[in-house]
């Protein structure tokens, strides 16, 4: 079949073995093959171009649609008064603290007596501790206790028999001899006294108050001698101690 062309001025087709338009019978030039072919080429490349650019804008389409962002989800819609609520609420003046209950642990008479004892309500720590012993006479701690608030009373003479009880239950107890010998001392049994210090002293070699107390009496007896050699130990012990001693006076409760 023999290709056509199309006439320029009234666009009918025509063969291309024709010079004129069958139509409007203009002469028509015949068509360069080579100018055709290049003609042909250029809308070639051109298609190419235009469906190249079309496949990358698809690519690019593609790429992006997985990052885009997707639809923000609904909250809570937002309360207006919410912002006045909280400075009413931080207007309010905070709740008054509720005062917090403390049980006291349970406490038998011996340790009632040293609370009263150390309250200085002497009469009531007399009644614990003698409660104390009555309840167990082999509580050697009470008992000295028992001895000391008796001494605090003035009533040195009733207190031997608890300390001397106190000794015998526990014989190595320092604070019970010192006890003792203190009272006997208070009452003028000077060689007593001096027997019960050294006893502590044996118990406690290196007790300031123990040789100051026996050197006194010593010193009181008249020896002399064997007064400076405790007061010497004495001084060795605490030499930074300058007044007399003044004789314990206090409930044990080590």
């Amino acid at each position: 079949m023999t290709p056509a062309v199309i006439c320029e001025k009234c666009g009918a087709k025509r063969r291309l073995d024709r010079d004129r338009c069958p139509r409007c019978r203009a002469f028509l030039a015949v068509p360069d093959p080579a100018r055709a072919i290049a003609s042909s080429r250029r809308l070639a490349r051109a298609a190419v171009v235009v469906v190249g650019a079309f496949a990358l804008v698809l690519s690019g389409l593609w790429f992006f649609r997985d990052q885009a962002p997707g639809p923000i989800a609904a909250g809570p819609v937002a309360n207006p008064l919410s912002g006045r609520r909280v400075e009413t609420q931080a207007a309010l003046p905070p709740p008054a603290a509720v005062p917090e209950v403390v049980e006291r642990p349970f406490v038998d008479a011996a340790g009632k007596g040293s609370l009263a004892y150390a309250a200085g309500d002497y009469n009531a720590s007399l009644a614990q501790y003698l409660a104390a012993v009555e309840k167990n006479p082999g509580d050697a701690e009470s008992l000295s206790n028992l001895g000391q608030v008796l001494v605090r009373l003035n009533r040195t003479a009733e207190a031997i028999p608890y300390f001397e009880r106190a000794v015998a239950i526990l014989p190595g107890r320092w604070a019970y001899h010192f006890n003792l010998a203190r009272a006997l001392g208070l009452l003028g049994r000077t060689d007593e006294a001096i027997a019960g210090y050294r006893s502590a002293q044996a118990l406690f070699p290196d007790d300031y108050a123990t040789a100051f107390n026996l050197a006194m009496t010593l010193h009181h007896k008249g020896d002399e001698a064997s007064a400076i050699e405790q007061y010497q130990k004495a001084i060795a012990l605490q030499p930074e101690e300058t007044i007399p001693l003044r004789l314990p006076d206090k409930v044990v409760d080590t």
